[in-house]
């Protein structure tokens, strides 16, 4: 692996698996402008899938292996159809940074017999507990189960971090001077979280915190906090059957309506649509 993952502390890193499976499509599967609160690694075993994202349209065919990192806004489209293998996952750092979310490698690479057999034990695992779209928030595995899963998840991401890109010098003063303050803002989602504790904690004045964030991670603190609850929120809402008053308390959040108006203002869409949406992706 490039010097870029051995500044992360990959011990930390927590593997969460929310969807997994294969399934055929046809031209119903067509959905704009979706983002996704896990990663999702796709396996084109037959015909022709359309997924743009990042500036990019990739035209993916049979044997191609494709990642679409989590929140990144993304347009499927299937021109006639298709059958793939599919795999929905976090791996998330003691930041509460996900590891595809701050690292960029390459989108597509050719499937090997390798990943094709991962991706088939996976199948043989969790479809046979599923449904179609191999949703998992309500599957109970044996502990022999979990440990094989978690192995052939971190084995078909690995593939990709093989690419990985170097990080920026930016990228990595946020990763060390911050590291800290995304811990804990990450941890305390739930709570009420004041500027003034923040600064505390990095040893500066509320003001110049908050302008040395906003320079190096592109937002106010308050408004990176309200983008993290937001993206907890889809994660619940995409892999748990919690009310959205549930989930509005679980992220601090203690009205649902102002969750709903915080939700569409930063996904563009409710958080029931967006449920809905992720159900039938």
């Amino acid at each position: 692996m490039g010097a870029g993952i051995r500044q992360l502390n990959v011990e930390s890193i927590r593997l969460g698996l929310f969807e997994a499976g294969h399934v055929r499509l046809t031209r119903e599967w067509n959905y704009k402008r979706v983002s996704s609160p896990f990663s999702r690694i796709y396996l084109v075993e037959e015909g022709e899938a359309l997924i743009r994202h990042s500036g990019l349209e990739h035209r993916l065919k049979a044997g191609d292996l494709h990642l679409i990192p989590c929140h990144v806004t993304a347009d499927y489209r299937c021109p006639s159809a298709h059958s793939q293998y599919f795999v929905g996952f976090t791996m998330r750092l003691e930041t509460g940074n996900d590891l595809f979310a701050i690292r960029r490698c390459d989108p597509t690479l050719r499937a090997t017999a390798e990943h094709l057999a991962l991706f088939t034990r996976l199948a043989e695992i969790v479809q046979p507990l599923t449904g179609r779209y191999g949703r998992l928030a309500n599957v109970r595995f044996t502990l022999a189960q979990e440990v094989e899963l978690r192995g052939l998840v971190l084995q078909l991401a690995a593939a990709f971090l093989e690419t990985i890109h170097e990080p920026s010098a930016i990228e990595l003063e946020r990763e060390g001077r911050f590291a800290p303050i995304l811990q804990f803002i990450d941890e305390n989602l739930q709570r009420d979280m004041a500027l003034e504790t923040l600064a505390d904690l990095a040893g500066l004045t509320p003001a110049y915190f908050s302008d040395l964030f906003c320079k190096t991670l592109g937002v106010r603190p308050v408004e990176f906090i309200n983008r993290r609850r937001i993206e907890r929120a889809q994660l619940l809402l995409g892999s748990t059957d919690l009310t959205v008053q549930e989930i509005a308390n679980a992220v601090g959040i203690h009205s649902t309506s102002y969750l709903s108006r915080l939700f569409h203002r930063i996904a563009g869409i409710s958080p029931t649509r967006y449920r809905r949406l992720l159900s039938s992706l």
